[in-house]
């Protein structure tokens, strides 16, 4: 199931341009008004299609690698942003946070060590969140969904550590990154809050082992998709 119920508010940053554009070329030239022409404005108008924001890596992405925190103000309206201190990793970072107050938007980029250019890693997630991410799937997404959509298993890591269920390598498979590209989609898996011990132990035990994602553990642990995320590369890569 794909969420689509953005609020007006995102739906006006995103698609305003969009909109314009399409309202201007869509417009009648001026003729004077008769009964004729009355009732063909009030015909419903065609549907115009706005794309909604999507967390993937490339050109339908939200953010791209040449926006910094002036255009993302510019595009989104500053007044829907706002800094965090949030977690990452074992520490906090500072990040900018889009649509902070609104779990179904909201979406959290960090620059880490950056002090310029765009972020290095976006990430949503929550249950109530509506972003899209690469191959049409949602924080919820289970794991025959993305294997489906990847196009086959993937490596992960366990959920010991601070990397707890994170994609370390979706080994070929359709959201590895190309030679060239600026980013990579990634992600983060999640166990179910009534998993059982039993399911959850082979994959807690050692914090520095990875699992395929079609390996006997994980297929029991079934886990599901926590985060979606955006990682760009350094552009010297």
């Amino acid at each position: 199931m794909i969420k689509l119920a953005f609020p007006p508010a995102l739906l006006a940053s995103i698609g305003a341009l969009a909109l314009t554009s399409c309202q201007e070329a869509a417009a009648p030239p001026a003729a004077p008004e008769t009964a004729t022409t009355q009732a063909a404005v009030e015909e419903p108008a065609g549907e115009i299609d706005v794309k909604l924001p999507q967390m993937v890596c490339g050109p339908n992405g939200f953010v791209q690698p040449e926006d910094t925190r002036e255009s993302l103000a510019a595009r989104f309206g500053a007044e829907n942003l706002a800094e965090e201190d949030l977690r990452w990793v074992d520490s906090t970072e500072t990040a900018l946070v889009l649509y902070p107050d609104e779990p179904a938007t909201r979406a959290e980029l960090f620059w880490l060590d950056k002090t310029s250019g765009g972020p290095v890693y976006v990430r949503v997630s929550g249950e109530n969140s509506q972003w899209i991410g690469a191959g049409g799937l949602f924080v919820g997404a289970s794991l025959a969904d993305i294997e489906a959509a990847n196009g086959g298993p993937f490596e992960m890591m366990g959920f010991e550590n601070h990397n707890s269920g994170e994609v370390v390598d979706w080994l070929g498979g359709a959201f590895a990154a190309k030679p060239g590209d600026m980013c990579e989609f990634a992600m983060a898996l999640g166990l179910s809050a009534d998993a059982a011990s039993e399911v959850i132990a082979p994959v807690s035990g050692d914090p520095g082992k990875t699992y395929r994602s079609d390996s006997p553990e994980i297929r029991a642990a079934n886990p599901s998709a926590d985060v979606l995320a955006v990682q760009f590369f350094d552009q010297a890569r």
